[in-house]
């Protein structure tokens, strides 16, 4: 018997993890803003060029993507930042951090079919060495909800025997972290306080830092057990499916709910400065999307232009991806 927390991640980052080998987007189980269209990179990539404009960030830049799957997103942001500057990608670092060794690979081989540039992959964030002089930008997608987690319920949590979900006594461990973060149902992160105290020590001496995260979730705890499978595009409740894990175990996508207020206590406990949260449609209009579609649509044909509108609704729209995922950013 396992708790939870060291079953999901063999589910998911095992030697037959899921992550080792999922498909996202129309054919896979599940879409992302990045298999709708290059132009969410696209935005990433205007927003950096306004940032250097206002100098908030300077060149020589390093550019870094935590949890790059198969490498799409940070590929999207270089190719338009070619399209958008004049010499921000030759002073420029592009860099991913992927404890999967087979996909820092695939990352790489990526990226040099997009842009004809090289990548550097690193498996952990302290691995990359920065000094004083140094001008980082750091962004995600779908980053927070891929931590293990321990599933809670009162003074209940799970732990898991051959697939089969039981409940137990929570740990003194679990507990003290219940209590921390103020969730007595529901999911509890594990690692996150660790993640961020590890990027914001590997920051602390660096000039200047922007990081952005994109992600499914929302302000609050829900204070309920949001834990869910993604299958070919069919939903889930973990809780419902209790008695057929083995038929999903690392077949399948699982996740849950971000609770947003933890990582904003978190990463401003270690100094960072918050400057946005909101929901995706409104950091990609903050981050100047219809600025970006004007500019895009003076270089590509008309039928071209309302193709790639079509596909960014979704992602701007309150009642799609643009308002179930949220976007946080801290600065430095």
């Amino acid at each position: 018997m396992i708790n939870f927390s060291s079953y999901m991640n063999e589910w998911l980052y095992g030697k037959n993890g899921y992550y080792r080998g999922a498909i996202i987007g129309k054919a896979g189980d599940f879409y992302t803003s990045v298999s709708a269209t290059k132009i969410f990179g696209g935005v990433i990539a205007w927003h950096i060029v306004k940032l250097l404009e206002k100098e908030r960030l300077n060149l020589p830049l390093k550019i870094i993507e935590i949890g790059a799957d198969k490498g799409y997103l940070i590929g999207d942001v270089t190719q338009f930042l070619y399209s958008l500057s004049t010499g921000v990608i030759q002073e420029s670092e592009f860099i991913t951090i992927e404890p999967l060794l087979e996909l820092q690979k695939i990352q790489k081989q990526t990226f040099l079919q997009q842009t004809g540039y090289e990548l550097q992959a690193y498996e952990k964030i302290e691995d990359i060495k920065l000094d004083k002089d140094d001008s980082v930008f750091i962004f995600s997608n779908e980053l927070f909800d891929s931590f293990v987690c321990e599933v809670i319920d009162e003074s209940k949590m799970i732990y898991v025997d051959n697939h089969r979900v039981i409940w137990r006594n929570m740990s003194s461990e679990i507990n003290s972290l219940a209590k921390k973060y103020g969730i007595f149902k529901g999911e509890i992160p594990i690692g996150l306080e660790n993640f961020a105290l590890s990027l914001m020590h590997t920051l602390q001496d660096c000039k200047k830092w922007e990081f952005l995260s994109f992600d499914y979730g929302q302000w609050e705890a829900r204070n309920d057990v949001n834990l869910r499978i993604y299958q070919k595009h069919q939903v889930k409740n973990f809780l419902e499916i209790t008695d057929e894990l083995g038929n999903f175990y690392q077949n399948s996508d699982i996740t849950y709910d971000v609770n947003f207020s933890l990582i904003d206590r978190i990463f401003t406990n270690f100094d960072a400065e918050r400057v946005f949260y909101g929901t995706q449609a409104k950091a990609m209009l903050e981050m100047g999307v219809l600025e970006l579609l004007e500019q895009f649509s003076e270089n590509v044909s008309y039928e071209t232009y309302l193709r790639e509108v079509g596909k960014i609704k979704p992602l701007i729209s309150p009642t799609g991806l643009g308002g179930r995922f949220q976007a946080i950013r801290f600065r430095g």
